[in-house]
């Protein structure tokens, strides 16, 4: 008898006859001994279809295939789910993989006797055309709140390839919305987070692809964030509910309620400064802080810090602050990157030298004067660098092919950082640090110095 639990996949497949092959085939290499893979075809005209029948002739213990008219990828779903018997639950898109040993450890994981429902793992961006191929999704769960506050960060943290769940929370809260075209998998995850916390497991579980005809490259990071909060506001709940007051304040403080009248102290305060007007400068300072504690520490205490060379007591004061800043770790299509940056490089060479070639970039007003960057290679610092000056520099380790196995994971933190809505009125939340333009892997020779 076996007595590994029944795992089901859902695959919507439509016309992805280029990537299919290697999604099923991740699932053939994951050699877990209960699998059941749903394949729910839109009517594929592209060989997806003929595809997708060769795995169920090869596996018939494993894939079954239905190609049948929809409305769209939702609907498609939501036939294959309601098709699927697992007691664990998860979906793959068609251009999507699992990495070889993740359903093993799902099933592990997930155990409704340690309150254990819902897991999720680390997902790599992969693909072409797109700034964010080679690093990491953002991976990171706090709590329901945080999870519908998605105006804080300005992006989703869970990685939908990497989530997996109990059948009892899909009976629960499931059914995908097929009014929704870009964000089924965070409406989805918001009703989830309701009542079931999700747990992170520090592996690489997935891999998602970018290309130019993903539902993803089609609307740029501002409108998915106006999408998202209106899918966030579905599940605030009524005014008698102190949720809905909290997301209601949170999303106001946001917003440029406040944070318009802290910037016009902080102009005067900036000014007062300027002109050795020092009592001025403080009131002002004092009445930027009274409006918005966030825009007077990024525009006016980080950046007077920093440039008195305190950049390592600003980030002591609010160490909490920079780290809990630190959940999303890839690359923004601009180049900018956060207080932390991971990337997986492939080592080619016996001997590798690898420079990440980076870009200072100062805002108006004097902030952002300074960055101290570090970079970790396997979780040991290898260099460091400062910059104050406008422009690119490098950084650079060394590292041996037979001591990392291939490839290197990379982490550079960087510290201070900014919030350009508080600093400069942009509508953009996200937390800059300085641009990342390349990574650079070539042959030195010799072995490291030491």
């Amino acid at each position: 008898m076996n007595s590994a639990p029944l795992i089901s996949i859902a695959v919507p497949s439509y016309n992805q006859g280029r990537f299919i092959r290697e999604t099923l085939q991740s699932l053939v290499a994951q050699q877990y001994p209960n699998l059941e893979v749903i394949i729910q075809d839109g009517g594929s005209a592209d060989g997806s279809v003929e595809i997708a029948r060769e795995f169920v002739e090869d596996h018939p213990g494993i894939f079954q295939l239905f190609v049948e008219q929809d409305s769209g990828f939702a609907q498609a779903l939501n036939r294959a789910f309601q098709r699927t018997t697992g007691e664990i639950l998860g979906y793959l898109n068609t251009d999507d993989t699992l990495y070889p040993g993740c359903l093993d450890r799902v099933a592990r994981e997930i155990a409704p006797s340690r309150n254990r429902y819902v897991v999720f793992g680390r997902c790599l961006f992969t693909g072409e055309d797109s700034p964010y191929v080679g690093v990491e999704h953002p991976a990171e769960f706090i709590s329901h709140f945080e999870e519908l506050a998605i105006w804080k960060r300005g992006y989703n943290m869970l990685p939908q390839p990497s989530v997996f769940w109990h059948r009892q929370v899909w009976e629960e809260y499931g059914g995908l919305d097929e009014k929704e075209h870009h964000l089924i998998d965070y409406d989805l995850f918001c009703r989830f987070t309701k009542r079931y916390r999700f747990h992170k497991i520090d592996e690489l579980w997935s891999t998602y692809r970018m290309h130019p005809s993903s539902k993803s490259s089609r609307v740029t990071e501002p409108e998915l964030l106006a999408q998202s909060i209106n899918v966030s506001r579905r599940y605030w709940g009524p005014w008698s509910l102190p949720l809905r007051w909290r997301c209601e304040v949170s999303h106001w403080l946001h917003g440029q309620h406040l944070q318009e009248r802290a910037r016009h102290h902080a102009r005067r305060a900036e000014e007062s400064w300027d002109r050795g007007r020092l009592v001025t400068a403080v009131w002002e300072t004092i009445n930027t802080a009274r409006f918005s504690p966030r825009v007077a520490w990024h525009r006016l205490i980080q950046p007077l810090l920093a440039e008195k060379g305190y950049t390592s007591l600003a980030f002591l004061l609010f160490k909490k602050q920079d780290l809990a800043a630190s959940a999303f770790v890839g690359k923004h299509a601009d180049n900018w990157i956060g207080p932390v940056f991971r990337q997986t490089v492939e080592i080619p060479h016996t001997h590798t030298e690898i420079i990440l070639v980076l870009e200072h970039m100062p805002q108006a007003g004097g902030c952002h004067p300074r960055i101290n960057v570090e970079l970790f290679v396997g979780g040991q610092r290898v260099a460091k660098a400062k910059r104050s000056k406008q422009g690119q520099f490098c950084i650079a380790a060394r590292v041996d092919q037979a001591k990392t196995g291939g490839t290197a994971t990379l982490e550079l933190r960087t510290r201070p950082y900014f919030v350009p809505r508080l600093v400069s009125g942009a509508l953009d939340d996200r937390r800059l640090c300085v641009l990342h333009l390349e990574t650079i892997a070539r042959p030195y020779q010799g072995k490291r110095d030491g």
